[in-house]
């Protein structure tokens, strides 16, 4: 099959992450991807850096950040127009089986040139993009109603919508988008790069990390909405009945200063380590150092890749009982399940893992099955070329 895939991002983040594993699994499976974005396809060694490390990526990433607000959301909706008349020219040059767009706020281009040329489209939804700007602390959402439009619109109009979990498709159905337009696909991982492997160890002597300590960890930006508290106080009390135990939080971000503080009162300088960013090739070497994986908290809407990776190298995973989380997780199948920000029930489930480590470890066993048979980015590729057939 052909296809043209859309994108309005940098490129960078998890989202460039998502983005060039998609393109990668439609071409392993024989199908011909033409990419357009405003960065065009100049990922620097598909190594996670994002297209901001390219001089179109820079030059834009500055651009946003001093445009004006109002501006920059008319300079959206002018794209819409530009992208239409973009995708309109490729369809027809190029006669795609289908536009693959990932969602962006304020942009039809894609449906309109989909419609036009009568060309399928499946929209990809990462987010409820116009309700998280209008809800941003630090940002004005100046055409809040056109956003929330836009958005209806392209979702109902789209041969299929793809949205990454349950709680996202409820939320588009409350917002007046057709059930049958919506499917859920959870994201997925490459498995070639997440896998079952040994333990660095000069990595682990590198971090001071003793080898005959159990590693809980995390790996993300350090925001808020993480829930990083609440596994430091969970992790306080594992602690008080376990002594060999280490915390090794992966990643960097605005709260890292506040846990920082937060681990010196509860005195566990010495149990806890947060790594800083760590480039994304070599994130997976941190990620296997854990025994336990913990993704502590999420936006209602989110599909935590880093709960998926977790997965794909094996580690005992332990999630809230949130609906996003149960989309990837079937509890004591392949992960842990505790009341959602339920502290007392976190602990219990890490102090469960202590008492019979072996026996949990069946879970991971089991999540990588899952990874390899279903939460893969193939399999995902896969799916959406048979819709459109």
């Amino acid at each position: 099959m052909k296809l043209i895939y859309h994108h309005r991002t940098l490129g960078d983040g998890a989202e460039g992450i998502h983005i060039r594993e998609m393109i990668a699994a439609f071409r392993s499976l024989g199908h011909e991807v033409k990419v357009v974005a405003p960065v065009g396809e100049n990922y620097p060694n598909d190594k996670g850096g994002g297209s901001q490390n390219t001089s179109r990526g820079r030059m834009l990433a500055t651009i946003k950040s001093r445009l004006p607000g109002l501006v920059f959301e008319l300079c959206e909706m002018g794209y819409s127009l530009f992208i239409f008349l973009v995708l309109t020219w490729k369809c027809l040059l190029l006669r795609p089986n289908f536009i693959y767009d990932r969602y962006i706020t304020f942009n039809i281009g894609g449906i309109l040139a989909a419609k036009l040329t009568g060309t399928p489209l499946c929209l990809e939804v990462n987010a409820p993009l116009a309700l998280e700007r209008s809800e941003q602390p630090d940002e004005r959402l100046y055409f809040k109603k056109f956003a929330f439009w836009f958005e209806r619109l392209a979702c109902t109009y789209a041969t299929k919508t793809i949205v990454v979990s349950t709680p996202l498709k409820k939320y588009l159905l409350d917002q007046g988008v057709p059930e049958d337009k919506i499917v859920v696909m959870p994201n997925g991982v490459n498995p070639d790069k997440f896998y079952p492997h040994p333990k660095n160890q000069d990595l682990l002597l590198e971090l001071d990390i003793p080898i005959d300590h159990i590693v809980i960890g995390f790996t993300g930006v350090l925001r808020a909405w993480h829930g990083l508290d609440l596994l430091l106080e969970a992790f306080r009390q594992v602690v008080e009945k376990h002594e060999k135990v280490f915390l090794l939080i992966v990643g960097d971000g605005p709260i890292r200063g506040e846990l920082e503080r937060l681990i010196k009162s509860y005195s566990l300088d010495e149990k806890v380590l947060i790594t800083g960013r760590v480039a994304y090739e070599k994130v997976h070497e941190y990620v296997n150092l854990f025994d336990i994986a913990v993704s502590p908290k999420a936006t209602f809407y989110a599909s935590p890749m880093k709960v998926v990776e977790y997965m794909g190298l094996g580690k005992i995973v332990v999630v809230p009982n949130n609906p996003n989380f149960l989309d990837l997780i079937d509890s004591d199948v392949d992960g842990i399940v505790f009341g959602d920000q339920d502290t007392p029930n976190l602990v219990d489930g890490l102090l469960a893992v202590f008492e019979n480590h072996q026996r949990f470890k069946i879970l991971g066993e089991n999540a990588v099955k899952k990874v390899e048979n279903r939460l893969n980015w193939q399999w995902n590729a896969k799916y959406i070329c048979s819709m459109i057939k």
